[in-house]
């Protein structure tokens, strides 16, 4: 059976900001966590599969998350309790990448008490989640921690470290709601460039499909004309030559459809 006291090297920060820290969070340090856990040493022992065999200062609810995990590298078990930490605060990060404290002056208490404590709690977990480690000490040996990737967001070419920035940035700049905006950035690959391009043209689509509805009403009625085989034929008129604006289709409409017509052409209604 696999002793913890000969088989662990402990981890110890080599800089005092980080003394009592969980390495994985960042948060005041209670326990330590097993890399991997003791239960499964012997299996690690015995396959001489990779594993560091660390034991590592971990908060309660990190050590907590890691308990029955498996995963025998510092790297993995990063990365397992950072995904617990998104999973277990999603709603509180969400309402700290929405909203600003500044945004909620009109609302009602109950509410502007919950978003502010939202926006609290939101902002200390995405702390957590990109708390990146420290530079520590095992056995004699000095490693660096390089086990959270810095991640860069890009809005058309603007570069942020920060989501929550990059979301506020192209939330104002493309004048596209936060709530709708997260959305389609999560849909499309995590992607803002492709977001805010589809969000546009879906703004462009329903102003052009209310501006073809309502010009081709006023046709209709001018013409008397049915409105479905007006909305129809401009918009077939308009994928064939892409050149044509309503106006301009319309006035084909007239021009080779009525103008001449000694009865004008009247279709079902």
């Amino acid at each position: 059976m696999a002793d913890e006291t000969t088989l662990y090297r402990q981890i110890s920060a080599l800089h005092s900001e980080n003394f009592h820290s969980c390495f994985y969070c960042g948060c005041i340090a209670a326990k330590y966590d097993l890399a991997p856990p003791l239960k499964f040493a012997d299996f690690y022992l015995k396959t001489r599969e990779d594993a560091d065999f660390y034991k590592v200062p971990a908060c309660r609810e990190c050590f907590d998350f890691l308990k029955n995990d498996k995963s025998p590298l510092l790297g993995q078990r990063v990365d397992v309790a950072k995904r617990k930490l998104a999973r277990k605060y999603q709603r509180a990060i969400r309402i700290y990448e929405v909203w600003d404290h500044d945004e909620i002056g009109d609302l009602g208490y109950q509410l502007k008490h919950s978003i502010n404590a939202g926006i609290v709690l939101g902002k200390e977990s995405y702390q957590r989640i990109k708390f990146k480690g420290f530079d520590f000490e095992a056995d004699g040996e000095k490693h660096s921690a390089h086990y959270v990737d810095n991640e860069v967001f890009t809005v058309f070419g603007e570069k942020f470290d920060i989501f929550r920035d990059a979301l506020d940035y192209a939330s104002k700049a493309y004048r596209i709601p936060k709530a709708k905006l997260i959305t389609m950035f999560t849909e499309h690959n995590n992607c803002f460039d492709t977001a805010i391009n589809l969000f546009q043209q879906k703004i462009a689509r329903n102003s052009y499909e209310k501006e073809l509805k309502q010009k081709c009403r006023a046709f209709s009625l001018e013409h008397k004309q049915n409105l479905q085989f007006v909305m129809r034929t401009i918009e077939l008129f308009c994928q064939q030559d892409h050149s044509l604006t309503i106006e301009m289709a319309l006035a084909k409409l007239y021009t080779d459809r009525l103008k001449d017509c000694s009865n004008p052409l009247l279709t079902p209604a």
